[in-house]
């Protein structure tokens, strides 16, 4: 499964997929820094960040985590869903307008709960930023358990 709303009588099922791309912007950064009043250097002062090993200012981890909320929310699990736990390892940097990819995939689905395991990384170029773990809630109708063991 690629790109587009995930439609609501789709079920999902262990080893169904979903990958977007995306870029973040100086206008992101800016809207960002001014929602969230995050004045760290290393997301705002380019002579800073590289003092500190960086080539420019890096993008704020809660922006990557503003794009895994459009996968889960619009893809899998999509609009039924509720999130009930994520979990996020930076693994390198992303800098301003650099094209990024997230991959999730359904590692696990229950029937009885309606519980959606999911595994998902940030990618850009052979670059892994990021990688985490999702948990979703969905009405049980929604889960597809037919290659579960018996």
């Amino acid at each position: 499964m690629t790109e587009g709303a995930r439609p609501s009588e789709q079920r999902i099922k262990a080893g169904d997929s979903v990958a977007h791309e995306f870029v973040i912007t100086p206008e992101d950064m800016v809207l960002f820094r001014r929602l969230s009043a995050d004045e760290s250097l290393i997301h705002i002062d380019a002579d800073y960040a590289r003092q500190r090993g960086y080539r420019d200012v890096i993008v704020y981890g809660a922006l990557m985590l503003a794009q895994l909320s459009h996968v889960v929310g619009q893809h899998i699990p999509g609009v039924l869903g509720v999130s009930v736990k994520w979990s996020i390892t930076y693994r390198s940097a992303l800098y301003v307008n650099e094209p990024a990819r997230i991959v999730l995939d359904v590692m696990a689905v229950s029937a009885a709960t309606g519980l959606v395991e999911g595994r998902y990384r940030i990618i850009s170029g052979e670059r892994l930023i990021a990688e985490g773990r999702t948990q979703s809630m969905i009405p049980v109708e929604m889960i597809d358990d037919s290659s579960a063991p018996d």
